[in-house]
């Protein structure tokens, strides 16, 4: 295993099969941003008192973990245009959709950073196994790291239409952070509502428990 040096080279993981996707610049762009990410604490305890379990504390745990798991990001074609990024535990890969490989949007580099954040979280058990509560610990992490980026630069996020914005980290953030939670109900349990509750490595919040059940009235509980 061969360390690089990742502002040198661009290269986001420490390995062997150095390919010209882990040298992109929108990548570079996207990882050099993760690095930086910090929750507000006020957040933290938000989505903990909510019954999610977020996989890292910053975005530096998540940049960490994937160099030192020898994990790739890549711009790839998914199996839908409504698939922004996903995890592919056989080749260890983290893959963003190849539509915004050569965005020009800060905006949308920050909402990469996001997804490479989420699906950091899903690689970080490194299994391709899933439950509503891992999917619950996961938004977590892009939810509050889009209130985090939000914050440090007000507005960035209204200067783009992209998907992976409009039906994506914007989406989830608003609907995570909202006193109503049956929209987020709502829309894990369409999503992903065929996995179980919760599993070994996740055991099933009250929270993921009423998401199976497609109850909309859950409350966060002081």
């Amino acid at each position: 295993m061969v360390r690089v040096n990742a502002i040198n080279c661009r290269v986001y993981f420490a390995g062997k099969n150095q390919t010209q996707d882990q040298q992109d610049p929108v990548i570079n762009a996207a990882m050099e941003e993760l690095k930086k990410i910090k929750f507000n604490n006020d957040d933290v305890r938000y989505v903990k008192k909510l019954g999610a379990k977020p996989p890292f504390k910053n975005g530096h745990q998540a940049y960490d973990f994937i160099r030192n798991n020898d994990i790739q990001v890549k711009f790839m074609k998914l199996p839908s245009e409504d698939i922004h990024a996903q995890w592919d535990v056989q080749n260890k890969t983290i893959k963003i959709n190849e539509k915004y490989k050569d965005t020009k949007s800060k905006a949308v580099v920050l909402a990469i950073s996001e997804s490479i954040l989420h699906e950091t979280g899903h690689a970080k058990d490194l299994d391709g196994d899933s439950s509503i509560q891992e999917e619950v610990n996961c938004l977590s992490l892009n939810s509050m790291a889009h209130r985090s980026l939000n914050a440090k630069d007000p507005g960035i996020f209204e200067t783009s239409d992209a998907s992976i914005l409009q039906n994506g980290v914007n989406l989830y953030s608003s609907m995570y952070f909202n006193k109503d939670l049956t929209d987020l109900i709502t829309k894990v349990r369409k999503s992903y509502g065929h996995l179980a509750a919760g599993d070994a490595k996740h055991p099933a919040s009250n929270f993921a428990t009423a998401i199976k059940n497609g109850e909309p009235n859950f409350v966060v509980t002081a």
